[in-house]
């Protein structure tokens, strides 16, 4: 096989958005349709007042429906992908794992603060080559 170097030298990408979480673009798009759904509220709004507001609860309208099953497809697609890059990759995916969160990234990882000592880790290693 090909000699991988560089950002692929462990079979996957641990750099750039990816060392900040393992699924950058499921995490958007789960984003995504969620701020979809809280302009319907403010488009409707549902969000206006307290308790029961025309039979609807405060904050919520009928595509709450819409981003509460995409998320739920998004974590089982996930799942599914984890499973198997950890099966393809078994040591250094783990390794991957316990280091960078699956969609939601660390406060302290964006603010710089996370990780000081370590000096193996992706993020690191991308700053010194």
């Amino acid at each position: 096989g090909v000699e991988r170097k560089g950002d692929y030298a462990n079979g996957f990408c641990q750099s750039g958005l990816y060392s900040i979480v393992r699924k950058p673009n499921y995490a958007a798009e789960q984003m995504t349709w969620i701020s979809f759904y809280i302009f319907s509220v403010a488009a409707t709004g549902s969000g206006t007042g307290s308790g029961i507001v025309k039979g609807v609860w405060y904050g919520l309208n009928w595509s709450a429906v819409g981003w509460i099953l995409l998320v739920i497809l998004f974590q089982g697609s996930g799942w599914l992908t984890e499973k198997l890059t950890l099966m393809k990759y078994p040591d250094k995916y783990a390794d991957y794992q316990k280091r960078v969160p699956l969609y939601v990234p660390s406060i302290g990882k964006l603010l710089g603060i996370a990780d000081r000592g370590n000096k193996t880790s992706a993020t690191s290693n991308a700053m010194t080559e």
